[in-house]
């Protein structure tokens, strides 16, 4: 059964309020400002104590939290360029080696 969705407090994005990582900004945990060292209990700014385990807890285990740079997807590798005296086949437009019968791509016939 599908739930409301929230929107991500560092993207704005609409996203399940149970989701581990907010899948637009990369933020884990985007409902929550942090979590506990030792038992991974969800924190909020200004607790001093876990309330879960009681650990006491520093200023800094309980700030807010900026997003991850989001990855850039990698770029395709560039085709091979051409030996010198080498043409490009007809079928498929691949590069193709100096004196070759048949395109290593596609196997079309050289002509």
């Amino acid at each position: 059964m599908p739930g409301y969705k929230h929107p991500c407090p560092y993207c704005s994005k609409f996203i399940d309020s149970g989701v581990a990582a907010c899948p637009f900004c990369g933020v884990t945990d985007p409902f929550t400002q942090g979590r506990c060292p030792d038992c991974r209990a969800p924190l909020q700014p200004g607790w001093i104590a876990c309330p879960k385990c009681g650990r006491s807890l520093t200023a800094a285990e309980t700030q807010t939290r900026t997003p991850a740079k989001p990855v850039p997807p990698e770029t395709p590798a560039a085709p091979a360029p051409a030996a010198p005296g080498a043409g490009r086949c007809t079928g498929c437009g691949a590069a193709l080696p100096a004196g070759a019968r048949f395109c290593t791509e596609c196997g079309t016939l050289v002509g």
